[in-house]
């Protein structure tokens, strides 16, 4: 795929809360602004937030950024979308060599 953005969607078969995410991309090739989201049911159906920003470096190792606590009474989400805005390559062109999110399933409520 080129040109911007593109974005990597994760969908998950129960809520989850997100707290790091860990990615390696081929260097060169970085998206080196990207934008997360977060899914938001919502009567018209799923919508999302922008949650916050990272910034990876223009490298081939593993790059770790820990995510901000989600809004209070929220209970987890989802999905989650990764929105590349910007690459290091003059085309556009993004290689993931690895996405692992790390987290936390919300217990039960009572």
């Amino acid at each position: 795929m080129l040109g911007l953005p593109q974005h990597i969607q994760l969908t998950f078969s129960e809520r989850v809360i997100p707290k790091r995410i860990l990615l390696t991309f081929q260097g060169g090739f970085v998206g080196t602004h990207c934008a997360l989201y977060t899914s938001v049911n919502s009567e018209s159906g799923k919508d999302w937030r922008h949650w916050t920003s990272i910034y990876p470096e223009d490298v081939n190792r593993r790059q770790t950024f820990d995510l901000p606590a989600a809004d209070e009474g929220e209970g987890g989400t989802t999905s989650v979308k990764l929105v590349f805005e910007q690459s290091s390559d003059f085309f556009g062109r993004i290689t993931v060599y690895d996405l692992q999110l790390e987290g936390t399933v919300p217990g039960p409520t009572s």
